[in-house]
């Protein structure tokens, strides 16, 4: 009787290992940081919990990269890593994700809070660390100190910046380097200050205008500053000290008209 039925599980068995092959590859083809779990049926906890993870990095992603393109990155790319997952609560009415603290792309806060509040569910910290790259300026010929700092000396390059949030993809016009600038070197907001456009003794011309009127007068400048700056100017005609914003070289309005 035995060997009478060795052939018909011979065969049981030769029809069920591709099924089991196959079921293998499919779980090996699934999303980037869903379970295998998931994949061979796990129970409903198990997807939650990777539904949520799945909502946070997606959370996080739409966050930094929005904050990228607002500070004038050009072409940001992200990375995100999270530590291995762990369980979560559930939370049947689903979850409010929301980036807490991102001052640091290497310890990025993000807090899951459950939408049903009579749920009870407690709200879900969650610690990520990213990589973002984008093209920046880089230094090509070294700039000195107090010097201006043109487009020429300049090159746009993919660079990591996970370290240098400051970097820049455009330089608007009328920087100075605040410190000597070496080439290869990522230009940063905070190597930058205005160049001096006004030097302390010149003649400047003193414009006001309001309500579609202009008057000028003469002055003279009694410090030096760059556009946008506050400076001290004395008035030729009345002798009268002033504070005035430096709208281009030789060129002031009085700071109390803005």
């Amino acid at each position: 009787m035995r060997d009478s039925l060795f052939p018909f599980v011979s065969e049981i068995v030769a029809v069920c290992r591709p099924l089991s092959i196959a079921v293998a590859i499919s779980a090996a083809s699934l999303p980037y940081g869903l379970p295998a779990a998931m994949a061979a049926g796990a129970p409903s906890e198990a997807s939650g919990t990777a539904l949520l993870d799945a909502q946070v990095l997606d959370t996080a992603r739409s966050a930094l990269l929005d904050q990228a393109q607002q500070s004038g990155l050009l072409s940001p790319e992200l990375q995100l890593q999270q530590p291995a997952p762990r369980p979560r609560p559930a939370c049947p009415a689903g979850w409010d994700v929301a980036l807490q603290d991102s001052r640091s792309l290497m310890r990025l806060r993000l807090v899951a809070r459950c939408t049903d509040d009579a749920a009870r569910v407690p709200p879900q910290d969650f610690l990520l660390r990213a990589t973002l790259s984008a093209e920046v300026l880089v230094v090509t010929q070294g700039v000195a100190s107090g010097q201006p700092v043109t487009d020429d000396q300049l090159q746009l390059q993919r660079r990591d910046i996970s370290q240098t949030p400051d970097a820049l993809s455009t330089l608007a016009p009328g920087f100075a380097a605040r410190t000597t600038l070496r080439p290869g070197q990522l230009l940063q907001k905070r190597l930058l200050a205005a160049a001096i456009v006004v030097k302390r003794g010149d003649a400047v011309r003193i414009q006001a205008s309001r309500g579609g009127v202009s008057v000028e007068g003469a002055g003279e400048a009694l410090d030096s500053g760059g556009r946008q700056g506050l400076i001290r100017v004395r008035n030729n005609a009345s002798g009268r000290v002033i504070q005035a914003r430096v709208l281009d070289a030789g060129l002031v309005e009085p700071a109390e008209l803005r």
